[in-house]
């Protein structure tokens, strides 16, 4: 990569990095499209490897609100999730798949906005994150059933719960993509992580900028932020599966 993309890779991710601090989600909504713009030659290793540090940082500068017991709930079912969505997308159509999947979040966010809200119990968090697991591999996107489902009281414990859960989605999609082209003689994708490490300056960037911010972003305003970002992904992985 030239000096030049790297300094726009690196404004991208301080960008998405305070999009993701302020609302908890949006990271992955804001950074992927950019970079695959202004520095193509990064890919998945590298935005999966970043991603994990961003949703590390934004869950360290609120490690006071996080609760735990939910993020265990949302992470154990991610699991079973991730092997799910991986022989979703392995034996069904992409195109076909990403049209139903985007739809279905586009409708859920959309109802969620016209003020239908989810009970959030252990039960629904669990399911929540079973489904993220599951829209991992078939779409890089674990944010939208959480986005309907959690909506805490305190909004600095949904921003910390949830980015701590993208920040385990990332890691096992990691673990999950290194195995795979190990089977396929791809080799480790331990090169293409370093390159997003390398952007790690970028993160601590953005979290600066965005720490004088998010205090003076009113509740209400962070949970609908999140909600219209999940409802973006939704018509943008819709809108991909139709173009196929």
């Amino acid at each position: 990569m030239t000096a030049t993309a790297w300094i726009a890779a690196g404004m991208v991710v301080a960008l998405a990095t305070v999009v993701q601090s302020a609302t908890g989600m949006g990271f992955g909504i804001v950074a992927v499209p950019l970079l695959v713009l202004v520095a193509p030659e990064l890919g998945i290793g590298a935005v999966l490897a970043i991603t994990v540090v961003v949703m590390l940082v934004a869950t360290w500068t609120e490690r006071r609100w996080l609760h735990r017991g939910d993020l265990v709930r949302a992470s154990v079912a991610a699991v079973p999730g991730i092997v799910v969505g991986t022989l979703v997308a392995h034996v069904t159509p992409a195109a076909a798949t990403q049209v139903v999947v985007g739809a279905v979040v586009v409708a859920a966010s959309a109802l969620s906005l016209l003020a239908w809200r989810a009970r959030m119990t252990p039960v629904s968090v669990a399911l929540a994150g079973g489904l993220g697991g599951a829209l991992t591999p078939i779409a890089a996107l674990p944010g939208p059933p959480m986005a309907v489902v959690y909506r805490p009281d305190e909004v600095r414990t949904m921003r910390a719960t949830l980015s701590a859960y993208f920040a385990v989605t990332s890691v096992l999609s990691l673990v999950s993509l290194s195995l795979s082209a190990g089977r396929a003689g791809a080799g480790p994708l331990g090169l293409d992580a370093l390159a997003g490490l390398a952007l790690a300056p970028a993160v601590i960037v953005g979290a600066l900028v965005a720490a004088p911010l998010v205090s003076r972003i009113p509740a209400s305003a962070v949970r609908t932020a999140a909600l219209v970002l999940s409802l973006v992904s939704g018509a943008v992985l819709a809108a991909r599966g139709l173009a196929a």
